[in-house]
């Protein structure tokens, strides 16, 4: 018996790469974010572990993320960095900039490369 081929949906276009796993270094108010994102049924997800009230408040406020919608331009647009100008409390906050690194990786869209701030 002859298998017909499966029908690709648009889904196909991102490569999930299983579970990927982010630890933020905050800087000096120290409340360090351990971040885990994946893709599920196309939408990305991911979960926040952090001390940080406000941090807190964006993972639950985040939900569920098309890709479309993380990848929008201008930053102002942006589900992710919108969600975190209604949440978090410090304008340069890297825990956004953090998720969107991970829902790349996640989706297949970049590879996973160490992302660093240091002063000199």
């Amino acid at each position: 018996m002859e298998q017909k081929p499966e029908e690709s949906s648009s889904n196909d276009f991102f490569l999930d790469q299983g579970k990927v796993s982010l630890h933020v270094n905050s800087g000096v108010c120290r409340f360090d974010a351990k971040i885990v994102c994946w893709m599920e049924d196309g939408t990305l997800r991911c979960s926040i572990n952090s001390r940080c009230p406000h941090v807190n408040d964006f993972a639950k406020a985040l939900g569920p993320c098309d890709m479309m919608a993380a990848l929008r331009m201008p930053f102002s647009e942006n589900q992710v960095y919108t969600i975190g100008g209604m949440t978090l409390k410090h304008s340069t906050c890297p825990v956004p900039m953090a998720v969107l690194k991970g829902f790349e990786a996640a989706s297949g869209l970049a590879l996973k490369r160490k992302v660093s701030v240091d002063f000199d």
